[in-house]
């Protein structure tokens, strides 16, 4: 026997505020909405089916009235089921009124069903609606009787509000898994604990009956005209939100949204919504906008938004929408986005001298020889040593010899002006410059540079051999095809030149050339 229709619509203000679905167990939530829906429907039995990893169809949770017992684990395999499957994802919803006629129809979709066992007939029922996130099937709930029997039009608008919950739960797991995710990060960097908050709360779709919409959600509900945009129906909740009453937005007029979204997204309003009148009962057309809250500041609103009314030709008339508070949510993923770049940079970057890194080199030395490949450029190279930098550090110790290693890097650094030019540190007291598009003579002039601009820091260096401050030597190479020879030897061709240089007197640049035919 059914319950009242005011009990019914009460039954489900209780459910968009259980506690179940804004958690992280979705099987309690599940257990919650197929009980739920048994009571509103007056069903025998409901079940709750998601897609797998693996592509099966698992019973997530299936409610027996007359038992009052729930059970689950029970899998379909999609293959066995093709035809069924093959529609789910383009279909509104399946209205089967006597199962057993249906199953033996040539088309086969339900009989593979009853033939497995999967449902129940002798005649039985079928009311099936599919679970849809961000548009996509992840899995259906279906509402069975054990004897045949007509489905009303309120009875599939019971169950697509009982199916868009089971979305509010798989929304809310997911986003409690990633505020997690973040916290984590942040303990990583040691950084102050951002306090985690669940940023969506509980949204509903509400229904077309004679009562109108139940404004029990803590997200913002409305209802607008499909031709002009205008505002029907708006809860209160928007005055938490965004701060204004329900009137302020009345008094608007048409397209009152488009006068409030960011103006960066305003077209893409405008696009979607005209969307709307082209999908079908059941489907959700959904988007992340910011809106401008009365105060004059803005916060980010996730907008789901279906079809709600028609006229007598089918045309659609009215929006049915909900619009939830994620401004929290934009923010934690603003700072794991920046924590990540964070541990880029400092992944590539040696962290005394703050230029690139040894493995920062070899990534980008490969980089630039795969131009060099295709043709599109010349590569030189430049290996610097500070000559005589043990003795520097045996006489003025390691901390002047780190002060010493910082300002030489800086000075080499900004010798090579160029911003695709890379200064590393290739290590101890040696760096490297890699010049893309660089032929000999360019090369030599920034070697020549650099070994100016290090002179002009006039660094006291007592112990040295060829001065009496900190010099460089340096060995340079160049390539213009990389036809028979590879990036080490370009290495091996200027380490000969910093042998070289060494060898002849150091504070000096030495040029070695590598070709086609010549080997390391």
């Amino acid at each position: 026997m059914q319950l009242p229709l005011i009990d019914r619509q009460q039954r489900l203000q209780l459910l968009s505020q259980h506690p179940s679905l804004y958690g992280s167990n979705l099987a309690a939530a599940a257990a919650t909405i197929t009980q739920t829906a048994a009571e509103v429907l007056a069903v025998d039995r409901v079940t709750l089916w998601m897609y797998t990893a693996d592509a099966q169809f698992q019973q997530i949770d299936s409610y027996r009235r007359d038992q009052d017992t729930h059970v689950a684990g029970a899998v379909i395999a999609v293959a066995d089921c093709a035809q069924y499957f093959e529609q789910l994802g383009d279909r509104s919803g399946l209205v089967v009124e006597n199962v057993a006629e249906a199953a033996s129809c040539s088309d086969g979709l339900i009989g593979v069903l009853v033939r497995q066992n999967y449902v129940l007939h002798h005649p039985g029922a079928l009311l099936e609606m599919p679970v849809r996130r961000h548009g996509k099937v992840v899995g259906a709930l279906w509402c069975e009787c054990a004897l045949a029997r007509r489905w009303t039009a309120l009875d599939r608008v019971f169950v697509l509000s009982i199916a868009l919950h089971m979305t509010t739960a798989i929304e809310a797991q997911q986003q409690q898994a990633l505020l997690t995710a973040v916290k984590i990060h942040e303990r990583q960097l040691k950084r102050e604990t951002i306090e985690r908050e669940q940023a969506e709360q509980a949204w509903q779709e509400s229904q077309r009956f004679i009562h109108g919409i139940i404004d029990a959600s803590t997200n913002i509900l409305y209802v607008d005209s499909i031709a002009d945009g205008s505002n029907v129906y708006i809860s209160r909740w928007l005055t938490n939100v965004l701060g204004y009453e329900p009137e302020d937005l009345r008094k608007l007029g048409a397209h009152y949204l488009e006068q409030l979204v960011h103006w960066e997204e305003k077209a893409k309003m405008i696009l979607e919504r005209r969307k709307l009148a082209t999908i079908s009962d059941g489907e959700v057309v959904e988007n992340e906008y910011r809106f401008r809250h009365r105060q004059g500041h803005w916060r980010w609103l996730l907008c789901r938004e279906t079809i709600f009314q028609r006229d007598d030709q089918g045309n659609p008339t009215q929006i049915f929408g909900t619009a939830t508070d994620i401004t929290k949510l934009k923010r934690a993923e603003a700072n794991l986005q920046a924590f990540n770049q964070e541990l880029t940079r400092l992944a590539h970057m040696d962290g005394l001298t703050q230029v690139a890194n040894r493995r920062s080199f070899d990534d980008y030395l490969a980089k630039a020889w795969q131009n060099v490949g295709q043709g599109h450029s010349s590569l030189s190279l430049i290996l610097c040593d500070i000559d005589y930098f043990k003795s520097y550090n045996d006489t003025y110790g390691h901390q002047a010899g780190d002060e010493c290693l910082k300002r030489v890097a800086k000075t080499i650094e900004q010798s090579a002006r160029r911003s695709n030019d890379l200064v590393a540190r290739y290590g101890g007291e040696e760096f490297a410059v890699i010049l893309p598009n660089t032929h000999q003579l360019g090369v030599t002039r920034v070697a020549q540079e650099i070994q100016r601009q290090v002179r002009q820091l006039a660094i006291p260096h007592s112990q040295s051999q060829v001065s009496n401050q900190i010099t460089l030597s340096l060995g340079i190479s160049s390539v213009s095809s990389t036809e028979e020879v590879h990036p080490e030897m370009l290495i091996a061709a200027a380490d000969r030149g910093l042998y070289r240089a060494k060898f002849e007197g150091r504070d000096r640049c030495c040029f070695t050339e590598i070709g086609p035919h010549q080997s390391q």
